[in-house]
């Protein structure tokens, strides 16, 4: 509670505690025991109960009360207020006097008597009118605060006016005329805001038919306590006597309720026939809501086909419900008609009082499956009357407890991708308006499942990502993390996939005290496949490489043995292995099947490439019969360099590759740099060349700058 609020209410009491004080000291010490044009009592008054009544209206917000709630707290202090009347009347029994018109208790007891129930009653009023109010300003209108600003003020000027003209008060006698009309301004207010009911029309019918029995007895209520307020011999002397500033203000509450209630029934009553039609309109709403969070929250795929359904029957009133999605059918509308290609079936119903044995049975007369009939049409088909439709199968029509049914289809950039069927027991009970939301409650679904499809799909495509990623790192650890390097040569390699793996390979072995190897290979084919190969190379390699008096045409020959046995017949690979004596100078390779060797001396580049034929293509004496072997000696500041197709096949946006020519000009340019510059230059220049961001094939280059010093 705000301090402001708790301040008035403090107020409120204390003022009325001062007020009951002071009233029973003005009987003690007067002879008449009036209080007739007290002023100083008049303001304790208007505090108390002023004050009261402005803490009553702001003590919540008047947006987040019920229609029900007000009627009902209404209802309660127009009922207590009743019983306060009886219990007063039976054990106090108070009497009054009157001379010249001025009221007074005759006793003490029936000066008590009149302070309850003049307590008692400004109270209800309070409530009775704060609560009516509250009720003005649900739905409110744009003339609402206008008609409610003309009651108020109405009901003041009435209000002073029976201060003024009552014997209790001021006594002023010549005012009947300005008092009547008042009166019936204050009456014309009262309707206007009385017949604010439009928030009726939002009720269910539940919600009406209890507003109605709430009203009914509402307006019994208050014109029972109107006639005591107004002209019944205890409540309205008692009134008159405590203050006629009060005994008007309850007048105008009561009135106020008595006019509310009983418009209230009536308005009530008369939209008691469309509440059916309005809470079906109310559940297909809140169906539509709860299936457009389903949209964006539900992502689980059985679950989103199972809430379908209940919400289908939800939005419907059906009996039974399923949806079908189509594997492998597609729809395509055109003209009105849809252009079915079969191969397919169902994928995952999702049923609802019925079983996939009782969709089995549905049939046309042509004797297809029911969900034909929507498929050719490509739009809802309605079934009025199960029992009678001709374009139903007789076995059909004999079925039991279905009387109509609607098939909707679900569709997805312009194919039908599935159907959503709903039954009901009683013939002709689907409309046009219930095919039309079946209608638009079936294009959402459409979307649900497209984004659960997507996101699943997502999932998936991440967790490969994922799994990619550790492929790659993985195969990374495969490749010599470190070169060897000595005074008279230096080495510099590197390997870039085309895709998150690949087929290239190359290794660089230490194989006994003077010798080093050197192998680059490529697999046919690109992606994990081609890694596995890679792998499988790298291991066999290794293991035969070790023989050190093995030439490179032999280790090539025991390498494809075992890589036909175990590879696809589809698939080859390309090597060049090649070995250094680091004492003589000589490099000795042999090719099976790989790119040229590339050699550059003083500026002059030459592609040496011996005879031979890639691994796995045959088992037999062929692939030995192929292979040759060469060697060069190396000279001070010669370069060689093993790469793969994926530096001379390169192309650019017109096709063009970046071929041989350029690899030698790109190494004859930077022969003088070493290695690593040697290796840099032929990589920034194919990026520059392709000028992508990713290569079309993997690219593996080895370069080996031969310093000399031997």
């Amino acid at each position: 509670m705000k301090l402001r609020q708790r301040i008035l209410l403090l107020v409120a009491v204390a003022s009325l505690v001062l007020d009951t004080v002071y009233v029973f000291v003005q009987h003690a010490i007067t002879s008449s025991g009036a209080l007739e044009g007290d002023l100083f009592h008049t303001a304790l008054v208007l505090l108390a109960f002023g004050g009261g009544g402005w803490y009553a209206y702001r003590a919540g917000d008047v947006e987040e009360q019920r229609p029900m709630q007000l009627i009902g707290r209404t209802m309660l202090a127009g009922t207590l207020y009743l019983l306060l009347i009886g219990i007063v009347k039976l054990t106090a029994n108070p009497s009054f006097t009157e001379v010249n018109g001025i009221v007074a208790p005759a006793s003490f007891s029936s000066l008590m008597a009149t302070i309850v129930l003049a307590i008692g009653s400004g109270v209800c009023a309070i409530v009775v009118f704060t609560g009516l109010s509250r009720l003005v300003f649900v739905k409110r209108r744009k003339s609402t605060r206008r008609n409610y600003a003309f009651l108020l003020t109405a009901a003041s000027g009435y209000v002073l006016l029976a201060f003024i003209s009552s014997p209790n008060g001021f006594g002023v006698t010549a005012l009947e005329t300005v008092t009547l009309i008042v009166s019936v301004l204050a009456l014309i207010a009262l309707l206007l805001n009385a017949f604010h009911f439009s928030w009726i029309l939002m009720l269910s019918r539940r919600e009406k038919l209890i507003t109605l029995l709430l009203a009914f007895f509402g307006f019994i209520f208050f014109i029972i306590l109107s006639i005591y307020a107004g002209s019944g011999e205890t409540v309205s002397r008692a009134l008159q006597t405590y203050h006629p500033l009060l005994s008007a203000f309850v007048n105008i509450a009561l009135d106020f309720g008595a006019l509310s209630m009983g418009i209230g029934f009536v308005s009530t009553l008369l939209h008691l026939p469309t509440a059916k039609e309005f809470d079906r309109k109310k559940m297909e709403i809140s169906t539509l809501q709860n299936m457009s969070r389903l949209i964006t929250q539900v992502f689980d795929f059985d679950e989103l086909m199972a809430t379908t359904t209940h919400l289908a029957l939800e939005v419907s009133e059906g009996h039974a419900a399923w949806l079908e999605l189509i594997n492998g059918r597609s729809t395509h509308r055109g003209n009105g008609h849809g252009n079915v290609t079969d191969g397919g079936g169902l994928v995952g119903p999702s049923l609802k009082n019925i079983t996939a044995v009782e969709i089995g049975q549905l049939c046309g007369s042509d004797g297809k499956p029911l969900r034909e009939l929507m498929l050719e049409a490509a739009h809802p088909v309605l079934v009025q009357d199960f029992v009678a439709d001709l374009r139903l199968d007789e076995s059909t029509r004999k079925m039991k407890g279905i009387g109509a049914m609607v098939l909707v289809p679900l569709s997805s950039h312009g194919e039908i991708t599935g159907l959503l069927c709903v039954t009901r027991k009683e013939a002709f009970s689907f409309d046009k308006d219930a095919v039309n939301v079946l209608s638009a409650f079936a294009d959402m679904v459409s979307v649900a499942i497209e984004n659960s499809t997507l996101i699943r799909e997502s999932i998936v495509k991440e967790r490969m990502e994922q799994e990619l990623l550790v492929a790659q790192q993985m195969q990374q650890s495969l490749l010599p993390q470190q070169l060897p390097a000595a005074p008279h040569y230096d080495i510099a390699a590197r390997s870039i996939p085309a895709y998150e793996v690949g087929g290239d390979y190359y290794d660089v072995l230490s194989l006994d005290g003077n010798r080093i190897g050197f192998v680059v290979g490529d697999v046919s084919g690109k992606g994990v496949s081609a890694a596995l190969y890679m792998a499988q190379v790298k291991g066999i390699f290794q293991s035969l490489s070790r023989d050190g008096g093995a030439s490179t045409r032999d280790i090539l020959v025991r390498m494809n043995t075992p890589l036909c046995e175990s590879m696809e017949r589809k698939s080859f690979i390309s090597l060049l292995y090649a070995v250094l004596d680091t004492d003589a100078g000589t490099l000795s390779f042999s090719r099976a099947g790989h790119c040229p060797l590339l050699h550059v001396r003083a500026g002059e580049a030459r592609f040496l490439q011996p005879e031979g034929m890639a691994l796995g293509l045959d088992a037999g004496g062929r692939f030995a019969d192929s292979l040759r072997e060469e060697s060069i000696l190396l000279e001070p500041d010669d370069v060689v360099v093993l790469y793969t197709d994926g530096v001379t096949e390169a192309r650019n946006a017109k096709e063009e590759e970046f071929a041989s020519e350029r690899l030698a000009e790109t190494v004859a340019r930077a022969a003088a740099h070493g290695a690593q510059a040697i290796l840099d230059e032929i990589l920034q220049s194919v990026h520059h060349h392709s000028a992508r961001a990713e290569a079309d094939d993997d690219i593996t280059v080895l370069v080996l700058h031969w310093r000399g010093g031997v």
